[in-house]
Formats: C-alpha cells, sequence, structure tokens
C-alpha cells in the first residue's frame, strides 16, 4: 500500500469520525427533546394537582360549612365530603404527582412503572369515587330537606334555588370529571409510548 492510499485511507477514517460524533450529538438532542416533550406532556396533570389542593379542597372546606351554618343543616353530610375531597386530593397527589426530574433521569423504567400504576389506580379510583359522591350528594339532599325551615320563604325559596344549581352543578362536574379522566389517562399513556420509544422496547402496560 503506497502513501496515497494510506492518505485515502486516514481520511475515509477522519470523515467517519466525523459523521459518527455528528450521529451521536443530533442523538443527545432527539433524545433532550423528546424528555422535554415529556415533562411539557405531563405538566398538565401536575398543574391540576396544584389547583386541586390549593383551590378546589379550600373551597370545599370553606364553603359546606357555611351552607350548613346558614341553612341549619346536619354537620355529617359536610364533614363526610371534606374527608371525601382531602382523601381524593391526597390520593391523586400521592399516585399522579411526578417531578419534571424523573423526565431527565438516566433510567425512565420506573418513571414509566409509576405512570403505569398511576394509569391502574386513577382507574380504580374512578370506579370507587364517582358512586360514592352520588350517594353522597343524594344523602345530603334529604337532609337539606328535611333541616331547612319552610316557615321562612326567604329561606325556603333560596334553598330550592340552592337545590336546583345543586344538581346542575352535579351534572356538569360528573361530565367534567369524566373527560378529565380520559384526558389524563391518554397523557400518561402518551408519555409512556415515548418512553417506550426512547428505550426501544415495548413495555407491559
Amino acid at each position: 500500500m503506497n502513501i496515497q492510499d494510506n492518505n485515502t485511507l486516514e481520511e475515509m477514517r477522519r470523515q467517519m469520525a466525523i459523521l459518527q460524533e455528528k450521529l451521536d450529538n443530533e442523538t443527545i438532542v432527539n433524545e433532550r427533546l423528546l424528555r422535554e416533550s415529556m415533562k411539557h406532556n405531563y405538566s398538565s396533570i401536575n398543574r391540576y394537582l396544584s389547583l386541586e389542593s390549593t383551590i378546589f379542597l379550600p373551597i370545599v372546606i370553606i364553603a359546606f360549612p357555611i351552607l350548613a351554618l346558614v341553612f341549619h343543616l346536619s354537620w355529617w353530610p359536610v364533614i363526610a365530603v371534606i374527608l371525601l375531597c382531602a382523601a381524593d386530593v391526597i390520593f391523586d397527589y400521592k399516585v399522579s404527582h411526578i417531578k419534571d426530574e424523573a423526565f431527565m433521569a438516566d433510567d425512565l423504567v420506573p418513571t414509566a412503572l409509576r405512570l403505569q400504576r398511576a394509569k391502574r389506580l386513577s382507574a380504580i379510583q374512578m370506579i370507587v369515587t364517582l358512586p360514592l359522591m352520588i350517594l353522597w350528594f343524594a344523602w345530603f339532599i334529604i337532609d337539606f330537606f328535611q333541616s331547612i325551615d319552610y316557615q321562612d320563604e326567604l329561606l325556603t325559596a333560596s334553598a330550592y334555588g340552592g337545590i336546583v344549581g345543586g344538581c346542575i352543578g352535579l351534572v356538569c362536574g360528573l361530565i367534567f370529571a369524566i373527560q378529565l379522566y380520559r384526558k389524563q389517562q391518554k397523557t400518561r399513556q402518551r408519555v409512556i409510548e415515548q418512553i417506550q420509544g426512547l428505550l426501544g422496547k415495548t413495555m407491559e402496560v
């Protein structure tokens, strides 16, 4: 092999090394973009968990005792709904909250397994919570009608208006809860599939 052939071979090796370096860098960039996409997709669930604990739960804790005081209701349905909502919020946070750092970790398998667990437990939560809320609402309505002072016309009119508003709110709340559940489950599945694509293998869901 002459000098010219050696130079040609060395040039080919140099070009291959440059090409491999570019491919490696592109892979790193693509992986980081995919991880950022996972984090962004899941941020909607984390934002909801924050709103649930800082806005929704305090409203329930404040509003229902006020209703009980104004309309002289029994405290048992009020205590029950506060405990039920508090348990639901705590359960949501423990099951669904995932820090941003989890999507940037070297090993994404634990994150994928946690997402799968969140999907499964959220489905169980929905099956349990919806019937409980409907039963609680029926209990609340019965207690409401038994407790209000019908001799006070203004209070009675307000009570009937509140009942109608409560029924409408229940229907809207159930629709919202189901739509939110479906959206969150789709988000979890989307992130799981992104992790599967990054790992280059299929994990059992």
